[in-house]
This record gives structure tokens, C-alpha cells and sequence, in this order.
């Protein structure tokens, strides 16, 4: 089940406020937008490592290249970080042996298509949330008639691959994806032709060498009456002519041919332009504004019903119950809260009570707008008088 919570902080909060006095709304809502601001910033300090410890990989950088990383030993230190990166936004990462098995398609069925597996060296795929939308497709038990049919989604994925012919490592994030495409992004895929497209080619073949051979035949017959005319031998237009059906046929059938594959590829290429969302650098910005969001929405949730509970305070199973059953009646959406998660943001805050009993409570919204607004106080120590800052401004790759 995704953790996902498919909803706005904003909205989340005005679905949350009237669980409080109406005392407490004005310093909820003060709560809510430090506590956003300061997730956005956590979530940045990553984000720029990741963006320093890619900037070797990025076939799209237009700064002046550093050397090329050797393989493999840079690689885990720019996964570790991206996977964290992933985890805070609520990605959910597809276990490989569910990969590159897909039977059918869902957007595309009609291709054949080959992944490749053997050109890859690095693949992992991440999800995130699940939703619905009507495709359409012409199946053969309806005899080609055109029809929609609801399917599966992924709200979002993630996909991080490097080929064996390339030193790169290409990060792109999806929406909407069919839950049977997953192989359809792969940049290794290879489209093949069905039986179906191979029979009607080898129809259109065979057609224009019959043709061919009736058009040869005739001129067989008429080809001494012809030599006369043009007062050449027969053996001097046998070859042109020759050449001349051949080519027509020929190209007939290679026009046939290559309508079928550009097809394909038109088809390929659609589908990917309408659920691409980015590439490459713009991955690491978009996953750093997501993990921002999914961080802050589960403080403030897990904040707003120990803060409304009763004065006994909640078990963390009865948090996540509460949690998940408000996210269902508020938006019709099946989540597994992150219950450990958002109690860890809760006491780095400083913002979570724990009772000898073991039930939880959180400090008042007054007293946690104070505590939230500590906490950013901390975070830049000016240097002392005298001394110098010493360090870059931002992240680096190490080493």
C-alpha cells in the first residue's frame, strides 16, 4: 500500500483545522507554514548534494566537464543520497525480479518490443501512489472495433538507469504510467514487429513478386519484337529491364516496410512525451520539492490528531489508524501512514510528548510556534567575532 498522501499541505491543513480549539487555529496555521518552510529547507540541503554528486553523470550539464568518473566507485555515493532523496518523498522502490517481465501492455499492446536487458548496467525504478485513467484499444476478440478500458496507474515514477555504452546515468520521472508499461521507458527498448504487421508485409511482398514476375513474363514474350524496334539485342534489355521491376517492386515493399516501423516509433514516442515530466538535473529539483511536501504533510497530520486527542494521548497504533482513516473518508485514498517517520520529525522538533505509559501527546500550538521558530534560529550560528567561515557555500562531491 503506497504513503503516499494525495492531497496539498494547504488543503490537508484546512481539512485538519477544525479538529482544533478555535483558539489554537491561528498558531496551527503559523505551525503549518514554518514547519513547510523549514521541510523545504531540509529537503534542499540534500537535493544540492545530490545535484553536486550528479553533475559527473549529467549528459545534459553545460558547465565545463569534470574528468570522467571511473566505474563504478562514484556510483554508490551519488545512490545513496538520490534513494534517500526518493524515500522522503514517498517512493516505493519496484523489487528488481518484477522488472522487464511484463506478458502485455496496457498503452501500447500492439508493439513487440525488446528491453534488452544485457545493455544495462545500472536500473532501479521507483513508484509512487496509485491511480486510474481510460486508454483506448482495438482487441481482436472485438474484432479491431475501438474501445476504452479502465487501468491501473502509477501516480509517479522514478527511473534510474546507466547502459553499458554509456557513461552517463540518466534520471527521468513519469506520470501516470500503466502499471504493465514499466519496460516501456527503458531508453534500451528496441520495437520488433508483430506477427500480425510480418503477415501483412509478406502479403504486400508477395503480392509485388508475383506482380513482378507477370510484368518479366510479358516482356519475355514482346522482348523480340522489341529488340527490332530499337535495333538492339535482346540480351542488352533483359538487365534494365530487370532492374527497372525490381525496383519498383522493391520499393514498394520497402515503403511498406518502413510506414509499418515509423508507425511503431510514432506510437513509442507519443506515449513518452505525454507522461514525461523531467529529465536528468530537473529529477533531483522536482524529487527535492516532492520529499519537502510528503515530510511536511506528515508532521502536521501526525501534529493535528495527537493535538486533538483525548487528554490521555494516542498509541502510535492508534495514530497511524487515525491517520489512514481520515486520508480515506477526506480522500477516498487507500495509504499506509508512515507512522515511525512522522513521530521522528515530531521529536527532532522538539514538538512530541512521550508518557511514562508510552502514549503519545504533542506541546501546545502555541508553544510548538516557539519551539519551530528555536529551531530555525539554530540553524545558521554567525561565526565569532575575528574568525572566517571556511567551507564551500553549498554541498560538494566528496573526494
Amino acid at each position: 500500500m503506497p504513503r503516499f498522501l494525495p492531497c496539498r499541505t494547504g488543503h490537508l491543513a484546512q481539512e485538519l483545522a477544525p479538529l482544533l480549539r478555535d483558539e489554537d487555529r491561528p498558531a496551527f496555521w503559523t505551525l503549518v507554514r514554518l514547519v513547510e518552510d523549514l521541510e523545504h529547507h531540509f529537503a534542499s540541503t540534500t537535493q544540492r548534494l545530490v545535484e553536486a554528486l550528479y553533475a559527473p553523470f549529467d549528459p545534459d550539464r553545460e558547465t565545463i566537464p569534470t574528468p570522467s568518473p571511473p566505474r563504478p566507485e562514484p556510483l554508490p555515493r551519488l545512490l545513496e543520497p538520490l534513494e534517500r532523496l526518493l524515500e522522503r518523498a514517498n517512493f516505493q522502490r519496484v523489487p528488481p525480479e518484477a522488472l522487464l517481465t511484463a506478458d502485455d501492455r496496457e498503452v501500447l499492446a500492439r508493439l513487440s518490443i525488446d528491453p534488452d536487458p544485457d545493455a544495462i548496467e545500472l536500473l532501479a525504478v521507483w513508484t509512487r501512489g496509485r491511480g486510474t485513467k481510460a486508454i483506448s484499444i482495438r482487441p481482436v476478440r472485438r474484432l479491431f472495433r475501438l474501445e476504452e478500458r479502465e487501468v491501473e496507474t502509477h501516480r509517479r515514477v522514478a527511473l534510474v538507469v546507466r547502459t553499458r555504452s554509456d557513461p552517463h546515468v540518466l534520471l527521468r520521472l513519469f506520470k501516470d504510467v500503466p502499471v504493465r508499461d514499466l519496460e516501456l521507458l527503458l531508453p534500451t527498448v528496441r520495437v520488433k514487429m508483430k506477427l500480425f504487421d510480418k503477415l501483412k508485409l509478406s502479403g504486400s511482398g508477395g503480392a509485388a513478386v508475383v506482380s513482378a514476375w507477370k510484368l518479366l513474363k510479358a516482356a519475355w514474350a514482346h522482348a523480340p519484337a522489341l529488340a527490332k524496334v530499337v535495333a538492339l539485342p535482346f540480351q542488352a534489355l533483359a538487365l534494365p529491364l530487370l532492374v527497372l521491376v525490381g525496383g519498383v517492386y522493391g520499393g514498394k515493399t520497402l515503403l511498406d516496410y518502413t510506414k509499418i516501423r515509423a508507425s511503431y516509433i510514432t506510437a513509442l514516442a507519443e506515449h513518452l512525451y505525454a507522461i514525461t515530466m523531467a529529465s536528468n538535473a530537473a529529477v533531483i529539483a522536482r524529487l527535492g520539492g516532492l520529499a519537502a511536501d510528503e515530510d511536511t504533510k506528515e508532521v502536521v497530520l501526525a501534529y493535528a490528531l495527537l493535538a486533538a486527542a483525548p487528554p490521555g494521548g494516542l498509541t502510535p497504533a492508534e495514530l497511524g489508524a487515525r491517520a489512514e482513516a481520515l486520508v480515506w473518508d477526506r480522500y477516498r485514498a487507500r495509504v499506509a501512514f508512515d507512522t515511525p517517520d512522522a513521530l521522528g520529525k515530531l521529536d527532532e522538533l522538539a514538538l512530541l510528548v512521550r508518557r511514562p505509559d508510552g502514549r503519545l501527546g504533542v506541546v501546545p500550538p502555541d508553544a510548538a510556534v516557539r519551539q519551530v521558530d528555536a529551531t530555525w534560529d539554530d540553524l545558521f550560528v554567525p561565526p565569532a567575532p575575528g574568525t572566517r567561515r571556511l567551507g564551500p557555500p553549498v554541498a560538494e562531491a566528496p573526494g
